[in-house]
């Protein structure tokens, strides 16, 4: 009978937690307490709902602090959900195991784990993981292993990743870290670190570098480098550090590039070595001091201090 008192009596708390923090209300078939560990544990049709936020589960542990008999953790098992409704968007955590803290308002997932924001039940933003974690103060998602996102026309691979949201749960800012890989409409870019700002809309990578750019007439301008910068809204790259582009069969060098889009068709269109450059084209090396090259039409230009190589042109008597 004393524990069943004090289990009603711990339940009450759990309803009421506290005057100031958000309401916490636990529904299921059963409800244990054990006085030893200080735990509630929970079986069959568990609902919890704390502010705008519902966790639904089978299973779940409650973790009383013995010091106030305030709850400190909720874990839930096997096939735990999670979702919260803010401004018309709604944002959702699927998980084998999922823990709830109460104090920090952070959201920790393992185990097939996805997450996704979604709006007139269209996905923005859809994670999957080994590993995630949601700190509902900060508005930051942190993802670790096997991390794949697809975000509007985006898609990208990696160890881990950081997506920063803003107040309304729109993406701000996607950080992939560890063999990162970006595809957007056929385009593609890897490395070792990616960054993509959603507001300034511009995407920088870092170490072995290399971009796969879709042209106009469905060609590709491969770049190699150790960093790059893609700018969205001016549709213009920079690369920067050991800079390599391959189109058709040119081949050039140098230490930094700039690629620009044709100013009638906003394409990509040109591709200007800034430094002591190479170009290598059907056998012939040219070395200059700036080299443009353009793909439509096919062309290239080399300017100051050039200096050509042709091979084999024949016995000379």
């Amino acid at each position: 009978m004393k524990n069943l008192i004090k289990l009603l009596f711990l339940t009450l708390i759990m309803i009421s937690y506290t005057a100031v923090a958000s309401s916490l209300t636990v529904e299921s078939d059963k409800q244990e307490f054990k006085d030893s560990d200080n735990k509630i544990y929970l079986e069959g049709n568990v609902k919890v709902k704390t502010g705008d936020v519902n966790v639904l589960s089978p299973r779940a542990v409650v973790e009383i602090d013995p010091k106030n008999n305030k709850v400190n953790n909720v874990q839930f098992k096997e096939n735990a959900y999670t979702y919260q409704m803010q401004d018309g968007k709604r944002h959702e955590i699927k998980a084998q195991i999922l823990e709830m803290s109460l104090l920090n308002k952070v959201f920790k997932a393992e185990g097939n784990t996805l997450s996704s924001i979604t709006e007139k039940n269209k996905p923005i933003v859809i994670v999957t993981a080994d590993k995630q974690e949601y700190n509902k103060n900060t508005n930051v998602m942190k993802a670790s292993g096997n991390v794949n996102i697809l975000y509007k026309d985006v898609e990208t691979l990696s160890n881990q990743a950081i997506v920063d949201l803003t107040k309304d749960n729109d993406v701000k800012r996607i950080q992939l870290i560890g063999d990162a890989k970006l595809n957007q409409n056929g385009s593609r870019i890897s490395a070792n670190k990616l960054n993509y700002d959603n507001i300034s809309q511009e995407a920088t990578a870092s170490g072995n570098v290399y971009t796969d750019i879709i042209t106009e007439d469905n060609k590709n301008i491969k770049v190699w480098s150790d960093f790059q910068s893609y700018n969205k809204k001016a549709n213009f790259v920079t690369a920067s550090g050991s800079t390599k582009i391959q189109y058709e069969d040119y081949i050039a060098t140098g230490p930094k590039v700039n690629v620009f889009p044709d100013k009638n068709t906003k394409k990509l269109n040109e591709a200007v070595f800034v430094g002591r450059s190479k170009i290598e084209t059907k056998g012939r090396t040219i070395e200059a001091d700036r080299i443009s090259i353009t793909m439509n039409p096919k062309d290239f230009k080399a300017e100051g201090n050039v200096k050509s190589v042709i091979p084999n042109i024949g016995n000379m008597k």
